[in-house]
């Protein structure tokens, strides 16, 4: 007969050791760095080789890490990998949550779809512009300043902003930056009375500049380009928080940003 096959791993006991011990989730976060012996992860973690070595006992008893008996050092199998994975996503996510925990309390996060709201840990190292009596720019002002420099655009904006549509157009005729942009219906019959028929004709000839409008009212506003993303939340009773923008420049929370505009692109139709 084959060689049995090794107890299931217990799930129950897996987060009771990770989420009790920050020593065992240094050494899956150490060894995910690639295979270490015991006195490589020691400089790492930083605990006392007996703790450690405790860890790696019970780490090796759930099947999350591995030693190779010749060289003596340890890995994290196939298991491991995965587990690290989600823990780290996890504290990712608890850190993003605590640092703008009032940002999400005060507002409807009804226009970020659940998968996303799930990778909130994308926006790490983001930073919440706001303005105070003692910082009076608006944040609308910063993210002109941003934008400017910026190779490619993609938005979403159920609010019309005053100076939005002729920077827009500047960018679109004079920097050659590809534009996307969704918006309402209304917004965009707004942009259309604001707009000379000649400059909309222009607009339409341009391979640069897509413009979308989506049946469904967004209850949320953000753009995201090369460079950052900048989102901002309504407040529960449905008005938009001019005086709060969440900004981030980092590649993930930018990539977050391009998955929640292709969420709303997927469900809008091109009107210019």
């Amino acid at each position: 007969m084959g060689k049995a096959r090794r107890e299931a791993m217990n799930q129950n006991n897996v987060v009771r050791m990770l989420m009790t011990s920050g020593v065992r989730f240094k050494v899956l976060l150490s060894l995910s760095e690639g295979p270490k012996t015991l006195g490589e992860i020691y400089e790492t973690v930083g605990s006392t080789k007996s703790t450690i070595s405790h860890a790696l006992g019970d780490l090796i008893e759930e099947g999350l890490i591995t030693q190779d008996p010749s060289t003596k050092r340890y890995s994290l199998t196939n298991l491991g990998y995965l587990v690290f994975l989600q823990i780290r996503n996890l504290t990712e996510a608890l850190e993003v949550i605590q640092e703008f925990q009032d940002f999400w309390l005060t507002h409807d996060l009804s226009g970020i779809p659940e998968e996303l709201l799930i990778r909130i840990g994308d926006l790490r190292g983001s930073r919440l512009h706001a303005t105070t009596p003692e910082y009076i720019k608006p944040p609308h002002e910063t993210y002109m300043e941003m934008i400017r420099t910026s190779r490619w655009i993609r938005g979403v904006s159920p609010v019309l902003f005053s100076d939005y549509p002729r920077e827009f157009l500047n960018m679109a005729f004079i920097g050659d930056a590809d534009i996307e942009i969704v918006t309402t219906t209304a917004v965009y019959e707004k942009l259309l009375d604001l707009t000379p028929p000649e400059v909309v004709e222009r607009v339409r000839q341009l391979p640069n500049v897509r413009l979308y409008t989506i049946e469904e009212n967004p209850r949320v506003a953000f753009t995201v380009t090369d460079k950052f993303i900048s989102l901002g939340l309504f407040f529960p009773d449905g008005t938009y928080d001019m005086m709060n923008d969440l900004i981030g420049t980092g590649e993930r929370a930018r990539r977050w940003g391009l998955n929640l505009f292709e969420h709303y692109r997927r469900n809008a139709r091109r009107v210019l």
